[in-house]
């Protein structure tokens, strides 16, 4: 049974200045087990055959039935993708029950993410024209090979990267080594401006359509953390085209003058502060995309450039909001503990005083890398690290909403976010309360791939060696 309540902060450690609290690392571990698993982890999350996982699921864990629609996906920008079943969720869903694994040594969660990453592979890749097929409908392809999105063609790989990074699975490496030259053959346009959106119009738009996210999802969807991981000249080649790529996004959709990023560069619409895209999550996770590919490919100036881009934008999100007027969404604890105050919130664009959670989740991450660079931000977590454990959470049957407790699986809401917040949570509050960090693989024992804590370094203090061919490691001196 869930708990009610997640302990969420911990006593402050010599690391964190005075009277700042913020969640400890068992409180993340508590965070992804017993308030995001038990939504995941239900028989309605597994599919038929399992790893076939649900697209539509609603907020009690039922799967969709049409004839009778439950409140929270009968949304005007939902019901018109009733009957897709969507690539890009599957891969997401697997990619969580790999940071599930990752985090807690679940058995039951590793074994789902190798199913999930198997459906992918053997049901979802399209023979025929290359790349993976976008959705399905009534078990069919759902359009034309060139009417899929650069972006569903790179979320296709964000479960098989998890996978791969914990296993190094060589079925799933071969999948992610095809899978990106074409992406990179197929779309890469011609006057080398970075990736196009779709080769054909249809019903995901034009193919003079310019977009953002054709670039940076190829970044975190799944080359910041395979390239490193693989052997030559596979490795060169990938670092060569997020070399490539990253650039292109720098030069394409940054904007020095208003320090953001383009959602969309298409037309002069489409680069309005209020156009779709041009949020503050979308600007923070590719700054904090450019600063970590700068430290992976020695670029200072990509690094400098991220974090003044990070701090610049954080510093924008932020919002002071008075505890009275938004009390009612937060548990007993918290409402004791700041009544009478004002808390620090994140917003999605200025003075919007709201935010999703998948915006949230990506300026928390970057707040948290900053913090550990320079030991800032620590006013600002001890306030949107707790919120989103208590406030973001659905306490009775698990998961994060699109909305607080509402709305969880729909055809871009799914376990991605949440459980890559927690995994970022987890290896930021042990750093700062210089404690181990353990992670789990289930590598060959035999592997020489480098261990890395996801996008992060740190250095190895113990490798154990498990009886039954997985890997605890503990980390210390987490750094981005």
């Amino acid at each position: 049974m869930l708990r009610a309540t997640i302990a969420l902060l911990s006593v402050a450690s010599f690391a964190v200045s005075a009277n700042v609290t913020l969640p400890s690392g068992e409180d993340w571990i508590n965070h992804a087990s017993e308030g995001l698993a038990p939504y995941w982890l239900m028989p309605s999350a597994q599919g038929e055959p399992i790893g076939n996982f649900p697209t539509f699921r609603c907020d009690d864990g039922t799967l969709l039935d049409v004839s009778d629609v439950c409140p929270e996906l009968d949304r005007g920008w939902i019901t018109p993708h009733f009957g897709k079943e969507f690539t890009r969720m599957k891969s997401r869903q697997t990619y969580a029950y790999g940071v599930l694994y990752h985090l807690t040594g679940d058995k039951q969660a590793l074994a789902l993410a190798k199913q999930g990453a198997y459906y992918l592979i053997d049901q979802l890749e399209d023979k025929q024209n290359g790349g993976f097929i976008g959705y399905t409908k009534e078990g069919k392809a759902g359009q034309n090979w060139q009417q899929r999105t650069s972006q569903d063609q790179a979320y296709a790989l964000v479960g098989l990267a998890m996978y791969y990074y914990l296993t190094q699975d060589k079925k799933v490496e071969e999948a992610l080594i095809a899978q990106q030259a074409f992406i990179f053959d197929k779309y890469r346009l011609s006057d080398n401006s970075g990736l196009a959106w779709v080769l054909a119009d249809g019903e995901d738009g034009k193919a003079t359509r310019r977009e953002l996210v054709a670039q940076l999802d190829q970044i975190n969807g799944y080359m910041l953390l395979v390239a490193p991981l693989l052997k030559e000249p596979t490795k060169s080649k990938w670092l060569d085209d997020l070399n490539w790529l990253t650039q292109a996004m720098i030069d394409h959709y940054h904007s020095e003058d208003e320090q953001r990023f383009y959602g969309a560069i298409h037309d002069k619409a489409a680069m309005m502060p209020n156009a779709n895209h041009n949020d503050f999550g979308h600007t923070i996770k590719a700054y904090w995309m450019t600063y970590l590919t700068g430290h992976a490919l020695n670029n200072s100036d990509w690094s400098e450039f991220g974090l003044d881009g990070m701090k610049h934008t954080l510093d924008q999100a932020q919002y002071q909001k008075d505890f009275a007027n938004v009390s009612n969404y937060f548990g007993e604890r918290l409402q004791k503990m700041w009544q009478g105050q004002d808390i620090t919130g994140w917003q999605s664009r200025p003075h919007s005083q709201w935010a999703s959670s998948w915006e949230w989740a990506e300026l928390d991450q970057a707040a948290m890398t900053v913090s550990l660079v320079d030991g800032s931000m620590k006013d600002v977590l001890q306030y949107t690290l707790p919120t989103f454990h208590d406030v973001w959470v659905d306490h009775k049957y698990g998961g994060v909403g699109l909305d607080p407790k509402r709305t969880k699986a729909f055809h871009w809401g799914n376990g991605y976010h949440q459980f890559e917040h927690a995994l970022i949570g987890y290896l930021y509050a042990q750093q700062v309360d210089a404690k181990l960090a353990v992670l789990h693989y289930a590598r060959p024992t035999n592997s020489n791939m480098p261990m890395e804590p996801y996008y992060y370094q740190g250095d190895v203090v113990k490798l154990e060696k498990l009886g039954d061919g997985t890997q605890k490691v503990s980390f210390n001196n987490i750094r981005p």
